[in-house]
């Protein structure tokens, strides 16, 4: 796709296939070579909890949340808690070897799957199919466990706003949960309208506050500088109101607004995963960087079709504005590293 001269299509989201090892075998299929008897029974008991208020079944999505949600509240002595090993990641922390273990569920006849054209759920053929593992103390407290957390995230939207909370990265919830999905609703609205549309103060409050939680550790800080370039064109793009912007632009800001979160994921991966996924850290670093280099230029492209970033408006905070207009005057470095060179 070209727009304005600028083959977009050419540099459109890296297409990575994350389910690769470095050696080029499925990662799910190696790490779970075998059925883990522990993980099915904390999957079964999720999906038995998160269905006894009659719904017809549950997500993927909901029910890796859960068993998070679970595992972050049993204590480090319990061995249940390292079964379930996790990862950072674009929607928040990820387990392979639960979805592994979830699709042999499926393929051995224990878990249904009901799909439509919106939705994937899932749900216990019968409860008489597939008996509790062997019991001991820990089992014992990891089922309790996770009926608790079922009982407190009735919906999917619950699970995920209450482990965004456990993130990390507070940007998990400033950026991906409350700025992003507003501002690409925002960019629809501007290109869908006859008439114009109007910058709703709340917005840029989001952005505002994305720029001051942007994480102020040194391993993002290449990550962090092509960020505040959006951050430039989305705060110019919101101030001047749309008339004033290209299609060809508001077309752009939505999906560079995205990738910079998927870029950002690639990364935390790295920095925030257990110790069980410490075998793909040479392959995520490799991903990282190459997703990065991507995005740098497709911002780039976009900095040069957008031209001038500055605003007249008296409203915006001046310490929100040298950070977004002078980002390199702003460099945050840990006390850790606050090191006296030359002594």
């Amino acid at each position: 796709m070209v727009y304005g001269g600028f083959s977009y299509g050419g540099v459109d989201k890296v297409k990575i296939d994350v389910n690769k090892t470095e050696d080029g075998t499925d990662m799910e299929r190696a790490w779970a070579r075998e059925a883990n008897p522990i993980i099915q029974e904390t999957i079964r008991v999720a999906i038995q909890r998160l269905t006894r208020s009659g719904r017809a079944g549950v997500t993927k999505k909901h029910i890796l949340k859960v068993l998070f949600l679970a595992r972050e509240n049993l204590p480090d002595n319990n061995h249940i808690k390292h079964h379930l090993a996790y990862y950072w990641y674009r929607e928040g922390p990820y387990s392979e070897v639960v979805y592994a273990n979830l699709d042999q569920m499926i393929d051995s006849g224990l878990v249904k799957v009901h799909k439509t054209d919106k939705s994937e759920t899932y749900k216990i053929v019968s409860e008489l199919t597939m008996r509790p593992v062997a019991s001991g103390a820990d089992l014992d407290a990891a089922r309790r466990e996770i009926g608790l957390v079922a009982s407190d995230n009735p919906s999917v939207h619950d699970a995920v706003r209450h482990t965004y909370e456990m993130a990390p990265f507070k940007w998990y919830i400033t950026y991906n949960l409350e700025f992003k999905p507003q501002f690409e609703v925002y960019c629809k609205n501007v290109l869908t309208s006859r008439e114009g549309v109007h910058t709703d103060h709340d917005i840029l409050e989001r952005l505002d506050d994305s720029v001051l939680d942007y994480p102020t550790i040194p391993e993002f800080m290449e990550h962090r500088m092509v960020f505040m370039d959006f951050a430039k064109m989305a705060n110019a793009f919101l101030r001047r109101n749309s008339p004033h912007t290209s299609k060809n632009i508001v077309e752009w800001l939505p999906v560079l607004c995205a990738d910079i979160w998927d870029a950002f994921a690639y990364g935390v991966r790295v920095h925030h995963h257990d110790p069980q996924y410490d075998s793909h850290l040479g392959k995520w670093r490799e991903m990282y960087d190459k997703v990065l280099d991507k995005l740098e230029y497709k911002i780039n492209k976009c900095m040069e079709q957008f031209g001038d970033v500055s605003v007249n408006e008296l409203d915006l905070d001046p310490e929100i504005e040298d950070m977004i207009l002078h980002p390199g005057n702003h460099v945050f470095i840990p006390l850790s590293l606050d090191v006296v060179k030359d002594r």
